[in-house]
């Protein structure tokens, strides 16, 4: 989880350096024109845009969510797949959390256009919001995939602890 953890901040932050050395605020970079720029954006909300300003109180959730996330793993028998979810999430978490304590803001620069919202620009983003939803969607299917497994898993335990059925029942009538 860690190693996760370690490479996905870092990705993050080796990102944001370039960004924020080769465009200037609000500058742009048209990759595939209309579809996909890069842009520098300072966000000092959440994601969307969401309650801008509240910095330090987003700093300090994003530190619960890293103790939460140490504090839930200890309590796990963790599969590789729930460490490589956790790390992710972890290292999103981390690589915003390093922005917001350092610079007061989080640099967004990932602009797309997608065409099932009508062909308008989604709001920009940053290699650790990508980790942080990759993540948490790993999260969610290792959750209901063990779930399952384990209801699956129960209900065969269930049918080969039965009593076994009368042999007679199923030999020919003599």
């Amino acid at each position: 989880m860690l190693i996760i953890a370690v490479i996905s901040t870092f990705l993050d932050q080796f990102t944001k350096v370039l960004v924020r050395r080769a465009i200037s605020t609000g500058g742009t970079i048209r990759v595939i024109e209309g579809w996909f720029h890069l842009i520098y954006a300072k966000n000092s909300g959440m994601a969307f845009g969401m309650l801008p300003g509240w910095n330090h109180v987003l700093t300090f959730v994003s530190t619960f969510a890293i103790v939460f996330i140490f504090m839930y793993y200890r309590q796990l028998k963790p599969t590789r797949w729930m460490k490589i979810s956790l790390g992710m999430v972890m290292g999103g978490v981390l690589g915003n959390l390093v922005d917001r304590v350092v610079y007061g803001y989080v640099t967004d620069f990932i602009q797309v256009r997608w065409w099932f919202i009508h062909y308008r620009w989604w709001p920009s983003f940053n290699i650790a919001d990508v980790c942080i939803c990759a993540g948490a969607a790993m999260l969610i299917m290792g959750i209901f995939g063990r779930s399952r497994s384990m209801d699956l898993s129960e209900q065969s335990k269930a049918t080969s602890s039965s009593a076994p059925e009368d042999p007679r029942l199923f030999q020919s009538g003599n």
